[in-house]
Order: structure tokens, then C-alpha cells, then sequence
């Protein structure tokens, strides 16, 4: 009998539960305990977050003081900062596990999923875009002619660059 071959364009989680292997145990451990403390903190925050930033949140550290979260983006991290008292009161009021926390910790972690999500509003951005018909014929703020020759002027080190940047400001 010949031994059945992994799918070599399979995963490589895929390849080692194939070849019978399994995570340490420490770490499934952490993942469990993660995935209830995320689980916890959703069902405490379902009426404070807003949806989409709730669908993006992990839990990802938890110490005695401290708690550190996962979102999918810097809007979902500056959101939690900003409300961050508010939440937590919300959290140590109403549950035990997050009873001592002093601070909530915001990282921002991109994933295959928040990809597709920004390819998506990426395609709805340039068609509005599209529709409001922006384009050469609508002049340059004063602002924004200002802004582009200081760049040229301090940032940009390339010579095509800075004249094409100078001569777009100009037109």
C-alpha cells in the first residue's frame, strides 16, 4: 500500500494535522482562554461598539492592570482610544475577569479578511469617485497646491518627480 500525500497546495496547519501533529498544548490552552476573553468582552460591549468595529476585535493580552485588543483598523484603535474610560467602566462594573483593569492596549493587525474588506471599499471609493466625475477639469485647491510643493520642495529627493510635481502645482 502506497501512503497517502498531503495536498502540497494545502495549508501548512493542514500538512501537520495531516501528518498527525498538533498544536503545543500551552498554546491551545492560550487560544482557548483568548477566544472565551474575546467572547466575554463582545457580550459586554455589543451595545457600546459599533458592529463592524466589534467584529474585528480580539483579545489578545490580559494581564491584571492591563488589557490588549486586536481591530482590524487605525479608525477601530483611535475609536477605542478615545473611549477608552468609557469602556472601561463598562468593563470592570460588569464583569469579574475584567474587575482590576486600568488600561485597554489597542493594536492594529491587518488580516486576509480586513484585505478584502478595504479591496471593497477601495472599489466603492473609485466609483464614487467615478460618478462625481473628478478628473482634470476641477482645479487644485490653494491648499492642496501648497502641500504638493512642499513635498516636492523638502520630501522629495527624485529630480522628474519634483519638476512634475512643481509643473502640476504651476498648471
Amino acid at each position: 500500500m502506497s501512503k497517502k500525500q498531503p495536498n502540497q497546495l494545502a495549508k501548512l496547519i493542514d500538512h501537520q494535522a495531516f501528518a498527525g501533529s498538533a498544536l503545543p498544548q500551552a498554546l491551545t490552552e492560550n487560544m482557548q482562554f483568548y477566544a472565551q476573553m474575546t467572547h466575554e468582552l463582545k457580550t459586554l460591549l455589543i451595545d457600546c461598539l459599533p458592529e463592524e468595529i466589534l467584529a474585528n476585535c480580539w483579545v489578545v493580552g490580559l494581564s491584571s492592570e492591563q488589557l490588549t485588543l486586536s481591530v482590524g483598523s487605525a479608525t477601530a484603535a483611535n475609536h477605542i482610544r478615545y473611549l477608552q474610560s468609557a469602556y472601561l467602566r463598562v468593563l470592570t462594573e460588569q464583569s469579574i475577569t475584567f474587575k482590576q483593569l486600568k488600561k485597554i492596549k489597542v493594536i492594529v493587525s491587518k488580516t486576509s479578511s480586513n484585505k478584502l474588506l478595504n479591496e471593497k471599499n477601495l472599489s466603492s471609493i473609485t466609483s464614487d469617485l467615478n460618478s462625481h466625475k473628478i478628473g482634470k477639469n476641477q482645479a487644485l485647491s490653494q491648499n492642496t497646491k501648497r502641500t504638493i510643493a512642499q513635498a516636492a520642495e523638502h520630501v522629495t529627493t527624485d529630480k522628474n518627480l519634483k519638476k512634475a510635481l512643481l509643473r502640476l502645482v504651476n498648471e
